[in-house]
């Protein structure tokens, strides 16, 4: 039986081993048979054990009940030895003829006792129900029960004491030996009973027949049961679970089995169900690094790049809103530069532009400074003073729970990321390989974000640049002292996209400045500051910006107490911040620069460097077009006395040039001219007679009418004064002007014999000046005309000698201002 068992477990082992084309149902079934074959073998074996172990009890109990009876047979009467074996040999012959079960019945004994009563030597058979026994030898085993006093039982086998003796256990029967006893209860004899054995061996049959049909019917149901809770419990289970693992890579592989079992498919589920969701998160954070990575690569600024990962950190990672806070030097504060939630959120504001001062915020600053994440708990954190306001104003009143992280740039923080979340979490949101995600997210950001920086510091600097040159050739553009101040104040105003500006000067006691000059201001808050609302110089931030040489700017006009004096004008106005720039030249001060916004505004570094630039750019060249005028005013003044010398020599031309400049300057304005043609005007006017200092005084004083060669004297003096001019470097053309002021309109002028647009204009606007001055001035060969007869005789000759344009521009000057009103201002 041992040895069936031994090849079927060792098949069981090697099962695993063996390479064979089954599924795992397969070989769970060839495993549940060998089990089944082997419990079959064991448990028919076993109670094959167990029925001939209980025979054997039954027929040693019979050999007992027999060894009773003969002792009892044997100590029944005071007969002699020889007598009682006679009749226990009789006793023993009834007792097999009546009992066909027993085969034999023998008493065993030694031919000696020693001294306690116990046997020794050579052991023979004293009594036997076989008579051809009585007298032989017999085996040591048989008178064992002497020794032991208990009951044993016999198999057939040879005698060890006598070899070749006959089997004392015949074949087919079973030989019981119990202790005869004397009445003391000491062993004196064995009795050896042998029994039948096939009864007993065909009940054994009979049992284990019985017993195999049960023990099968019930083990192969066991099967069946068996093979079908282990294809639910497993082969199914095993069989999803491989499915799913080959679907993972498929687009729709992002599904847990959520399988609830307490068991190690269980076990195996959740943890296919851990991995799976792992490979989501990080799916999801691959995915968010090739978006987010795309997205900046396509900005190039810093303000877009932060708003753009705000908006795909919240959106792919699901939290409640997400904040990016930039750190700025000047004012030692995080400004939140970008900001974005992923739900509607109650009271929410995203505080772009808002300052967050370290000095309140005790967790963000420790993460700012020790550049490492934190997490934390409303529940934990408001508890700590100081705590709540940071929670309210930094994060926000509902936020459960924040995940503060360092924006690291080359090893130093440059800002600080919130991560929100307003539901409430049995465990926190935001697990360590979360927080190692959203670290290596921001500190690639933070690389893209120094690009950007740069990108936009370079491009802010070039166009800085590029405008400061537009500035520079724009304030160099003229040297006319009004045209300077008033390109300072509108180009200064539109550099940084201010809308109001000003340019202010110190008055003449050097106690207060004056707007001179603004862009976009109303005349109504021109007059008031320059009138009632005056800027005293070293008060008030435009009046410390002239006294110290240094800028000074006002984020709000109403919350600042040093502009209270002007603030209702300026809201009046619609400015609500400004700032003011001095204009220093050669280390003083000359003036200053308003900028205004119509919003409040706090200016950053780079711009304020940028005005200063400008406004440093600005006092130079105001400073030139002073020096300038200096020198213009010095130049028209010799210009004029020159003027007044020529005119000197005849005393019927006195005043004569200046006046001729005069209208021609008022006939320039009237055609829109304007800036150095004005002066060009002017000064030709004065110097367009300057020839006639070469012509003799008979000439130019004779009362009666000229001769022909004296008028030919006479119409050479434009081409003398274009002569003494020559060599004067005038910065606009005089000569030509004073060369061509005597052509006419219709080419019969002198000297050159020019017509229409031939002519210069500024000739064609002295000719008509000279003109009509000289009709309305004495000479010593008549009177002086009326102003209206003099306008008619220039209306009379316009398209033969004078420019109708030109008429018609000056007649319109005496028709809107009347001729007493013009005399006296062009007098004046």
């Amino acid at each position: 039986m041992g040895r069936p068992f031994i090849t079927i477990l060792f098949l069981g082992r090697n099962l695993v081993s063996i390479k064979l084309k089954l599924g795992l149902r397969g070989k769970l079934s060839i495993l549940i048979l060998l089990v089944v074959l082997t419990l079959s073998a064991v448990l028919t074996f076993s109670t094959s054990r167990h029925l001939a172990d209980a025979m054997n009890k039954e027929y040693m109990h019979r050999a007992e009940v027999v060894a009773s009876f003969l002792e009892a047979s044997l100590y029944s009467s005071d007969r002699s030895s020889t007598d009682v074996l006679s009749n226990v040999q009789t006793e023993i012959n009834n007792f097999v003829a009546a009992n066909s079960e027993f085969n034999k019945i023998s008493i065993y004994a030694a031919n000696q006792t020693s001294p306690n009563n116990q046997s020794v030597g050579p052991v023979t058979t004293i009594a036997s129900s076989d008579q051809t026994a009585v007298g032989e030898a017999a085996s040591a085993k048989d008178i064992e029960p002497i020794f032991s006093n208990n009951t044993t039982f016999a198999e057939e086998e040879e005698s060890e004491d006598a070899p070749g003796a006959h089997q004392t256990v015949e074949e087919g029967s079973i030989e019981m030996l119990a202790p005869l006893r004397s009445p003391q209860g000491n062993p004196l004899a064995s009795v050896g009973v042998y029994l039948d054995t096939t009864p007993r061996d065909s009940l054994i049959r009979s049992q284990q027949i019985r017993f195999a049909i049960y023990i099968n019917l019930g083990l192969i149901s066991l099967l069946v049961i068996t093979y079908f809770s282990l294809n639910r419990l497993l082969i199914k289970p095993v069989k999803l679970l491989t499915e799913a693992t080959r679907t993972i890579g498929y687009p729709d592989w992002h599904k847990p089995l959520g399988m609830e079992r307490n068991d190690e498919i269980g076990d195996l589920a959740k943890a296919f169900d851990d991995m799976v969701e792992s490979l989501n998160t990080r799916d999801e954070e691959v995915k968010l690094l090739l978006e987010a990575s795309v997205a900046v690569s396509s900005a190039l600024k810093v303000d877009e790049i932060l708003q753009i990962l705000c908006e795909k950190i919240s959106e792919s990672q699901k939290v409640t809103y997400c904040r990016i806070s930039l750190y700025d030097k000047k004012s030692e504060s995080l400004t939140i530069m970008a900001a974005s939630p992923t739900r509607n959120i109650f009271d929410w504001e995203q505080g772009i532009g808002d300052s967050l001062d370290l000095e309140r915020a005790r967790h963000h600053a420790e993460v700012f400074k020790s550049c490492k994440p934190t997490v934390l708990r409303k529940s934990d954190q408001l508890s700590v003073e100081g705590s709540k306001t940071e929670w309210e104003w930094a994060l926000t009143p509902d936020t459960e729970s924040a995940l503060l992280l360092p924006l690291i740039s080359q090893e130093e923080a440059i800002g600080v990321v919130t991560l929100g979340e307003v539901r409430r979490w049995s465990r926190t949101p935001f697990s360590s390989k979360k927080i190692e995600f959203y670290q290596t997210l921001m500190n690639q950001a933070a690389v893209a974000i120094n690009n950007a920086d740069l990108y936009e510091k370079t491009e802010r600097h070039v166009k800085e640049l590029s405008a400061m040159h537009k500035i520079s050739q724009a304030f160099t553009s003229t040297l006319d002292y009004q045209e300077v101040v008033s390109v300072v104040a509108q180009r200064v105003g539109n550099l940084i996209g201010a809308q109001f500006a000003s340019v202010l000067l110190a008055d003449d006691d050097g106690r207060h400045l004056n707007i001179v000059a603004s862009h976009n201001l109303s005349a109504e808050y021109v007059w008031t500051i320059n009138r009632k609302r005056k800027i005293p110089i070293g008060f008030g931030p435009i009046g410390m910006a002239f006294a110290e040489c240094r800028p000074f700017s006002v984020k709000n006009i109403q919350e600042d107490e040093s502009y209270a004096p002007w603030k209702h004008i300026g809201s009046i106005q619609g400015y609500s911040s400004l700032a003011a720039l001095p204009l220093v030249a050669k280390g003083q001060s000359i003036g200053v620069i308003c900028i205004y916004f119509i919003e409040p505004r706090n200016l950053k570094h780079h711009e304020m460097n940028l005005l200063t630039t400008a406004a440093n750019e600005a006092a130079i060249a105001i400073e030139n077009s002073r020096i300038y005028e200096n020198l213009q005013d010095a130049f028209v003044g010799t210009i004029r006395s020159l003027a007044e010398t020529i005119d000197a020599k005849d005393t019927y031309t006195r005043g004569h040039s200046e006046r001729v400049s005069l209208y021609g300057e008022a006939i320039a304005r009237g055609l829109g001219l304007q800036g150095t043609e004005l002066q060009t005007i002017r000064y030709a006017g004065y110097l367009h007679d300057v020839g006639k200092i070469g012509i003799p005084d008979a000439i130019l004083s004779k009362p009666g009418k000229l001769t022909v060669e004296e008028f030919n004297v006479i119409k050479n003096h434009p081409v003398l004064s274009e002569k003494i001019l020559k060599p004067v470097n005038f910065p606009f053309p005089v000569q030509s002007i004073v060369r061509h002021h005597h052509e006419r309109y219709d080419g019969k002028g002198y000297p050159d014999s020019l017509r229409a647009e031939e002519i210069p204009l500024g000739a064609r606007i002295l000719f008509v000046a000279d003109a009509y001055e000289a009709m309305t001035s004495d000479r010593p060969y008549r009177k002086a005309l009326s102003t209206q007869m003099a306008l008619s005789e220039l209306k009379n000759n316009k398209q033969t000698q004078f420019d109708p344009r030109v008429v018609e521009v000056f007649a319109r000057i005496f028709k809107s201002e009347g001729t007493t009103q013009r005399e006296s201002q062009m007098e004046a």
